[in-house]
């Protein structure tokens, strides 16, 4: 997203946050440094993301509720998290003094390179079974291209929706491994991407509101998913957030036609509920019915004043960078009230996948009991509340 548009997001949240509002719905938690962003949230509630350590070099971190656990960037200049499964495993990247970015995976209390698959290479997401997903610039082309890498290292090129100058840029996968993407040919000065789900070697187009690009930005392990649509009154850039489910498209920006709309959904869990950024209410949450400012579901008197979700869990708790006295800070949005309700359960086909995907062998098995007894042994730096 450019600057512009970050401008007129940041606009809107100070402007929603003096609105009224009836009770504060969420209580937020700290995880997270001054100037730190966070990227994701797990099922138990941990939060990964990053902060500045200098001009241009960051580091990511993990906080499961007893502090920050600092990746470091494996003797390079700089590291960020941006994904962490059910199981606890966190994916990150590093970039090295050549500037390349590789990435990384911590777990059971210890960093490994996951090296780079092509070039230059940004991974992005993995589930709770170790497959991930990254992106990746092979050298002499002028695309990027995205790949499914399997827990044993091997590496599956996903193609393209299209034959020429193919390209396509993955953004999230389930426990199905299902994927969430972007998809079609390059080219400037905007490609007309379609919004997609990637599933077993076939792409499936979810449609658009009759303008280009589209894409898919998150999905659950239900198959819906939620991202942005292009839409037009004019202006060149405008979008819509989305909700995908069952082969339909729906439009959750409520505005009408007629207005400039800026708006796009970042996370969504198991209950269908998204979280994103709009022009006209800052962060949000939807839960069916409504765009509702976070900014507003926080008590005014805590002073945050911007709120940009990335991530929401089952539990409903949502990992955003907030921002109270100037300095963003990355948090974590616990229901104060929280739902008795469960996620739905999967189709009988669905949660055959995932069984399937997710059965442990022995040595994943010990690795599991590894992993739980490193995560208790981490040390942990307090964060200032």
């Amino acid at each position: 997203m450019n600057m512009l548009h970050r401008l007129f997001l940041a606009l809107a949240a100070f402007a929603v946050t003096g609105a009224a509002w009836a009770y504060p719905e969420y209580r937020v938690t700290i995880v997270g440094p001054a100037n730190s962003a966070a990227t994701d949230i797990n099922s138990t509630g941990a939060v990964v993301g990053r902060y500045p350590v200098g001009a241009n070099a960051t580091r990511g971190f993990v906080n499961r509720g007893k502090g920050v656990v600092v990746l470091g960037p494996l003797g390079g200049v700089s590291s960020n998290a941006v994904a962490i499964n059910d199981k606890g495993e966190v994916l990150g990247n590093w970039t090295g003094a050549d500037g390349r970015s590789r990435g990384f995976v911590y777990a059971c209390g210890k960093q490994r390179s996951l090296g780079a698959i092509y070039g230059n290479t940004y991974y992005i997401d993995i589930n709770n079974a170790g497959y991930i997903v990254a992106r990746a610039n092979p050298p002499g082309t002028l695309y990027p291209l995205s790949v499914l890498r399997a827990p044993n290292g091997s590496v599956h090129d996903l193609g393209s929706i299209a034959t020429e100058n193919p390209s396509t840029q993955v953004y999230a996968i389930n426990n199905r491994n299902q994927i969430a993407a972007e998809s079609g040919p390059w080219g400037a000065p905007e490609q007309p991407f379609l919004a997609v789900i990637w599933t077993k070697g076939t792409f499936r187009d979810l449609g658009g509101f009759g303008w280009e690009p589209n894409g898919a930005l998150a999905i659950n392990d239900r198959g819906q998913a939620t991202g942005y649509a292009s839409v037009t009154t004019g202006g060149p850039h405008d979008r819509v957030a989305f909700f995908y489910s069952n082969g339909r498209l729906v439009n959750i920006d409520p505005r009408p036609a007629t207005e400039w709309r800026f708006s796009e959904g970042k996370g969504i869990n198991n209950h269908g509920h998204i979280v994103g950024e709009s022009d006209h209410v800052g962060g949000f949450i939807w839960r069916g019915k409504r765009m509702q400012s976070l900014g507003t579901l926080v008590d005014p008197k805590l002073g945050w004043t911007f709120i940009n979700p990335e991530a929401i869990n089952d539990a409903g708790q949502i990992a955003a960078t907030a921002v109270r006295n100037g300095v963003a800070y990355a948090v974590r949005l616990d229901l104060i009230r929280p739902s008795p309700s469960a996620a739905p359960a999967l189709d009988a086909d669905q949660a055959a996948e995932v069984a399937a995907l997710a059965a442990p062998s022995a040595q994943e098995a010990a690795e599991a009991k590894a992993e739980a007894q490193a995560q208790a042994q981490e040390v942990a730096l307090p964060v200032a509340q």
